[in-house]
């Protein structure tokens, strides 16, 4: 099960990679200008001044459109966003937009204050990191279903997602966390191998291709989501169909013993 999520969240991505790269295209090139301004008006020594916060924060919002293109694409196929991707921000990106921060804020300050509070009892930094984001890594999983829910514009909770990977604990950690982070440490750290050294030997603007790595691995985590997604709620609506065919086969040999009574 696990070997054919992950062979198919692949599969999917090359089978759609012409619908994928269409929609991507101006995305990508907003993302390499956004990337080149903030560079050019940003000094080296001031990495949160308040231009780098501003272009961090555009940066942010084209990625939400990339992240809900792709999950469009693969969950509800080709013709559910325009043939050159979705170009303005509405209720549903706001929506995902709005989860992401939340998450992305509640990880942040649970890493921060859980490393803290480890370090008061003498546990090296490095240890107390490593344990806060494992188990931060294990609940973001079981509740990362509500975003490919938003981007098919199905209402979903952090609580209803939690609820709904209760039984899948191991396969979503496996598919959702440990796949991607795999492939970013393997096809990642050669991509920039790459990237380092054309850098240091022909100019260091080639630093924008880091932009396509970058929105490569979120075509493969967004893959490995929906997969996912799709897999559980097919698995779970299966569940209830056999509850309710087996309610109607108790509820028909009821309905046959009270006649048989009767007579």
């Amino acid at each position: 099960m696990y070997k054919n999520l992950i062979m198919k969240s692949i599969k999917d991505i090359f089978d759609n990679y012409e619908a994928i790269g269409r929609a991507l295209v101006i995305p990508t090139i907003l993302l390499l200008i956004l990337n080149f301004a903030s560079t050019s008006f940003t000094s080296p020594d001031k990495h949160f001044s308040a231009v780098s916060i501003f272009f961090l924060f555009l940066s942010l919002l084209v990625d939400i459109v990339i992240l809900i293109t792709v999950h469009r694409i693969l969950i509800l196929g080709n013709d559910s966003v325009p043939i050159w991707g979705i170009q303005k921000f509405e209720k549903r990106e706001f929506s995902f937009f709005q989860k992401y921060l939340i998450v992305a804020l509640v990880f942040v300050v649970v890493v921060v204050l859980s490393t803290a509070f480890f370090q008061l009892f003498g546990v090296n930094i490095f240890v107390a990191i490593f344990i806060t984001m494992f188990v931060c890594a294990i609940y973001l999983s079981r509740v990362s279903l509500v975003f490919p829910a938003i981007a098919v514009d199905t209402k979903m909770t952090f609580k209803e997602s939690f609820e709904f990977t209760k039984d899948f604990k191991l396969l979503i950690f496996v598919t959702v966390i440990v796949f991607p982070i795999l492939f970013s440490l393997i096809v990642g750290g050669i991509y920039t191998f790459i990237i380092s050294i054309l850098v240091a030997s022909i100019s260091t603007h080639l630093n924008l291709l880091m932009v396509l790595l970058n929105v490569a691995i979120s075509v493969f985590l967004v893959s490995a989501l929906s997969n996912t997604y799709m897999y559980i709620s097919e698995t779970l609506a299966s569940r209830y169909d056999e509850n309710e065919e087996q309610n109607d086969d108790v509820s028909q040999e009821i309905d046959t013993d009270s006649h048989k009574e009767k007579e």
